[in-house]
């Protein structure tokens, strides 16, 4: 019995020391960084806007990783860059529900925030120098729109539109994979090559202002753009509308109204023609000109046939448009109104 009262504080103290090694195991602290940007991800059968975070020193040149987790207490700010310290806690699996983090994030404190100024990035520019050839209003020059939201990049390269995805960008780099174009033939097709040429030797970048300059990997400049200024009609031209009249006749109120969405961003338009789903690029678009590409549509069948096809039909035909306060209507080239929309009501 005496051994066995000798070993009992041991015993005991052992047991104090692993509790409290299991407790010290069981929260923990982490600091990284926060990019002022979110990003598209995918999380269980649907898509999400996540953070992106980087747990390493060189902020520069940051490799980023979706962080799927909440983080308690902590305020996003787009365009900021924000290095954090939380609490991470890891909770019992039995009170996890099915597809959550078992970790729990706690905002503890900002260490430092800086401009992250990759956001300078997005949005609409036009080539101004290409290899060194100099590009001014008057002529046809490539187009550039960055979304950072869809690390994706589209525009038109003097001749066919194009899509491509941002593989990587930090404060100093980008790089574009996966570029595809539309296939139509140009008379002229020299600046188009030269255009596609660059796009897949950017490496570098250089922001000035409102003028955004690439470089390749051997430090020479390729191509050189300036920020597009979209006009107050391209600005009231994107959104959701309702037709209501084509051809100059008010649209049978016992079918399914057709309807159209513009993203100016993306250079898309689509909808439903009040039977079909549809789509289509935009091809070119100016302050009163739109040049809309084939029109692609579903091939269900459906009660009344004949609104949806002269929807479609006056659509295709449209070449101009007016924006005036909730209203805009398209014209054909021989400025006849094809169809009246009215803005949706969100």
């Amino acid at each position: 019995m005496k051994k066995v009262s000798l070993f009992l504080p041991i015993i005991v103290s052992l047991v104090l020391q692993s509790c409290g090694s299991l407790k010290n195991t069981k929260n923990t602290e982490e600091v990284f960084w926060v990019s002022g940007i979110k990003t598209e991800c995918s999380a269980g059968a649907g898509k999400m806007n996540c953070l992106n975070i980087y747990k390493g020193n060189n902020i520069a040149d940051a490799t980023w990783e979706f962080f799927y987790a909440p983080i308690e207490g902590f305020t996003f700010e787009e365009g900021m860059l924000q290095k954090i310290k939380v609490r991470v806690e890891r909770l019992n699996p039995k009170d996890v529900p099915a597809d959550a983090s078992s970790l729990k994030y706690t905002f503890i404190e900002k260490i430092e925030s800086h401009v992250d100024i990759r956001t300078y990035l997005a949005g609409e520019w036009n080539v101004t120098s290409l290899f060194n050839r100099e590009f001014n209003e008057t002529t046809n020059a490539p187009s550039l729109s960055i979304d950072l939201n869809k690390n994706r990049v589209s525009g038109n390269d003097s001749c066919n539109n194009y899509t491509g995805q941002i593989s990587n960008v930090t404060s100093q780099s980008l790089k574009i994979r996966t570029v595809a174009t539309t296939r139509r033939s140009c008379f002229i097709m020299d600046v188009a090559n030269s255009y596609n040429k660059a796009l897949g030797e950017i490496n570098t970048y250089l922001i000035k202002g409102n003028n955004l300059i690439f470089f390749n990997k051997e430090g020479k400049k390729i191509v050189s753009f300036t920020k597009s200024a979209k006009k107050e009609s391209e600005v009231s031209l994107g959104g959701n509308w309702i037709a209501t009249r084509i051809e100059g006749a008010p649209i049978n109120r016992m079918v399914k109204t057709p309807r159209i969405n513009i993203s100016l961003d993306e250079m898309i338009l689509s909808g439903n023609n009040g039977c079909n789903d549809y789509t289509a690029q935009i091809n070119k678009i100016s302050e009163s000109k739109i040049e809309i590409g084939h029109i692609a549509a579903t091939q269900k069948m459906c009660r009344d046939m004949q609104v949806g096809a002269d929807y479609l039909k006056m659509l295709q035909n449209s070449v101009s448009f007016k924006v005036k306060g909730d209203s805009l209507k398209f014209y054909n080239k021989e400025g006849v109104e094809t169809i009246l929309f009215l803005k949706a009501v969100k």
